[in-house]
């Protein structure tokens, strides 16, 4: 049965307070495009216990409020030219993400959504008023990898690498970026018209590398912690999560060194144009 002719009233005289709420909010949303705000459950390949023949064929996204699961197929969590890798749904368990109802079986308890509908109002509000580069913006992190991470502001979804997100070296930035956090970021480009944003969480802070030659001169010893190791060298990161990129004696090799090892380093010499500080460790504690 259609859903304009279903009896809602009927439907819904048995339910409490909060099942009602529910509904009306998915009612509203599935009539006039009212954007919802969720948290991701996990992901499925979704089949209806009850009519087990309704199977929505790709990895869909469940999203469970109160009691009714709205699942969103994958190719209504993207634009087409920002379609993403499987693995990327594992990483987005439990982020808030918008969506918009589209379907609804009501007799059976369960709804479809579309982020991309609910991105693209978003996106229809942002280009009005868009921030300027250099603005501070709050984006939310919806997935978080070891080498990237996803962010959301005004119906875009941004990827930012590394270079954009911290001033230290990180094997793994799942260790200081995590699901559902607000960052704020300085915007590097804006492009409505191509649907192109750019963000670094990065330039939003202080660089530590200011006032460092006088926090830790040249020949000075300092405790660090190994923070990662790349070309023979060694990343080790001073107490306000300033890397000193360090060499070693010739008695040691580079096995002698894990990620998270505490250690003594001498700072040798700091190079102002890239701004870099260098060191060589000479204990291990």
């Amino acid at each position: 049965m259609e859903f304009n002719e279903l009896n809602l009233k009927e439907l819904d005289k048995d339910l409490t307070e909060e099942e009602k709420k529910e509904w009306n909010s998915i009612y509203a949303s599935y009539r006039s495009r009212s954007i919802l705000t969720g948290r991701i459950a996990g992901p499925e390949l979704f089949r209806d216990p009850k009519c087990p023949e309704i199977v929505i064929s790709e990895m869909c996204l469940a999203v469970i409020g109160y009691r009714v699961k709205t699942v969103i197929p994958q190719r209504e969590l993207w634009f087409h030219n920002e379609r993403r890798p499987e693995y990327v749904l594992n990483s987005m368990v439990g982020a808030e993400i918008d969506y918009v109802i589209t379907h609804i079986d009501r007799e059976n308890g369960w709804c479809v959504g579309s982020r991309k509908l609910a991105m693209l109002i978003r996106r229809k509000q942002t280009r009005r008023n868009p921030p300027e580069v250099g603005e501070l913006i709050p984006c939310r992190i919806i997935a978080s990898g070891r080498h990237a991470v996803l962010m959301t502001y005004g119906g875009y979804d941004i990827t930012a690498r590394p270079k954009d997100l911290t001033y230290t070296m990180m094997p793994d930035l799942r260790e200081r970026f995590h699901t559902n956090e607000i960052h704020m970021a300085a915007v590097k480009y804006f492009d409505v018209s191509n649907d192109r944003v750019s963000v670094s969480i990065k330039n939003a802070q202080p660089n530590p590398f200011d006032g460092a030659d006088v926090r830790h001169p040249v020949d000075c010893r300092r405790a660090a912690t190994i923070g990662g190791k790349y070309g023979g060298l060694i990343f080790c990161r001073l107490e306000e999560n300033l890397d000193c990129l360090c060499t070693y004696s010739e008695s040691q090799y580079d096995e002698d060194f894990d990620i998270g090892d505490q250690v003594i380093v001498v700072i040798t010499r700091y190079n102002y144009e890239k701004k870099q500080i260098y060191g060589k460790i000479i204990a291990k504690w």
